[in-house]
């Protein structure tokens, strides 16, 4: 289904008000920002805010939430005729493809993230999201068993962390290049 006009506007919007936010926590910390200063920093109201976001932690965790749908997507609508395994690759090659102009934000959010453990909570649940949401692609999409897809879904996520810290600590590489050679060592560090 292709995006309409409203909602790429939604998701820019969504976009630039992570980016604000993601600033303020930064620089105030997470405790001493308020959500009404972030509606103020991205010049929106603070009922806009909650509609776009369904809470100050989700300020941090939304752009890539955003992508849950399109990565569920991606592996359903891969080429019939490939395995599951190319399948889920392909569409997580893709993603960090989608991820990559996120690199500013990301790097600010790490620091942020890494000096609250309510927030370390948060980012493990969202890596919880991100298996879930690849299986239910290759179940749903491709009817491979559930614990199988699941199985290869969180070998993809744990390669694409293994990539993206790479990545974000100045790694040689953009993200989807970095995540193909982790994917790429998988075969080989299994004996295969």
């Amino acid at each position: 289904m292709e995006e309409t006009a409203a909602q790429r506007r939604r998701r820019r919007l969504r976009a630039e008000v992570t980016r604000r936010a993601v600033a303020l926590f930064a620089e105030q910390g997470y405790a001493g920002t308020s959500t009404e200063q972030v509606a103020a920093a991205a010049d929106v109201s603070r009922s806009t805010l909650f509609r776009l976001f369904a809470d100050k932690e989700d300020l941090l965790f939304g752009l890539e939430d955003d992508l849950l749908t399109s990565a569920r997507a991606a592996v359903a609508g891969a080429p019939a005729g490939l395995p599951p395994w190319a399948a889920l690759r392909s569409a997580a090659v893709s993603i960090a493809g989608q991820v990559a102009p996120l690199r500013d934000v990301l790097l600010t959010r790490e620091r942020v993230v890494s000096g609250v453990p309510a927030l370390q909570s948060r980012a493990a649940a969202k890596l919880r999201r991100w298996e879930a949401a690849l299986a239910d692609g290759l179940v749903t999409g491709r009817g491979v068993p559930e614990q199988d897809a699941l199985l290869l879904a969180k070998l993809v996520v744990a390669c694409f962390e293994v990539a993206q810290a790479d990545w974000l600590a100045g790694g040689a590489g953009d993200l989807p290049d970095l995540l193909t050679a982790a994917l790429d060592r998988l075969p080989g560090l299994l004996g295969r």
